[in-house]
């Protein structure tokens, strides 16, 4: 697993655990804590180092592969795909996002390359193509215990979805063959920014997006990123992201779960 560290490969790696007969290696920079009971075996190494990526593949049947949105994320997945190809490894399944005409650059663009990339490779693949993770909204509990909500998407709606049932697919694309090419996850619902404040009990707050971007940029955030999230807004309140799928229900037997409510 290439990001089993992250929010959402945990997630996938408690899911392989609670299956049961499931191995799990994980590819991390750094090593786990003690007692990671979802996590069998742990390979410290770093996308850009070839033997460490090729030592991770070693006998590895499938690949969960998800990085960090960042200017060198195709080049980074790019090596992982690669190494997999010398280990005969059978299957990737990639961690995306749902396409949007018109968005071909910045951390979209990233994703398409690297789906180009996996269509010619010699693994099968899984390209699981989320909508917005539900669980964004937690990096303003700060503000939102202040009764308040920043969603600079004007009036559009998302399809937004809890990153537990992105996991629930991606470990049931990593054990099973029928699942091939790419899989369009969403909630059951699309709400608006109003509604996902309502829900929340709070303010929204709706900023010009050139305002919000500077913003965010003096905090911190890569203006590379800022930029490519800008681009989404806009797409967005054009209603981007309002279609619901019923592929969480198709492959995992169940609806996908509400969010935002108690």
């Amino acid at each position: 697993m290439i990001g089993a560290t992250g929010e959402l490969g945990r997630q996938v790696a408690g899911a392989l655990a609670e299956r049961g007969g499931v191995e799990v290696r994980a590819f991390v920079r750094r090593p786990l804590p003690e007692g990671d009971r979802a996590v069998i075996d742990v390979i410290v190494g770093d996308l850009r180092d070839r033997a460490s990526l090729e030592h991770a593949c070693a006998g590895v049947s499938s690949m969960f592969l998800v990085s960090s949105p960042t200017q060198d994320q195709v080049e980074l997945e790019t090596n992982a795909i690669a190494a997999a190809e010398r280990a005969g490894v059978e299957r990737i399944v990639k961690v995306s996002n749902i396409p949007i005409a018109g968005l071909e650059s910045g951390l979209h663009g990233n994703h398409r390359a690297i789906e180009r990339r996996l269509d010619a490779s010699s693994c099968a693949s899984t390209v699981v193509q989320p909508s917005f993770f539900a669980s964004v909204i937690d990096k303003q509990r700060d503000l939102i215990a202040q009764g308040k909500l920043v969603l600079p998407t004007g009036p559009g709606k998302i399809a937004w979805i809890d990153p537990s049932d992105i996991a629930a697919v991606a470990a049931e694309a990593l054990v099973r063959s029928d699942l091939n090419g790419p899989l369009h996850l969403t909630g059951p619902e699309a709400l608006d920014g109003d509604e996902v404040a309502a829900r929340l009990g709070v303010r929204r707050i709706d900023p010009p997006l050139g305002r919000w971007r500077d913003a965010v940029v003096a905090s911190g955030l890569d203006p590379w990123l800022a930029d490519s999230t800008v681009h989404l807004y806009e797409a967005v309140a054009r209603g981007a992201l309002a279609e619901t799928t019923g592929t969480v229900e198709r492959v995992l037997g169940r609806p996908p779960r509400r969010v935002f409510v108690s």
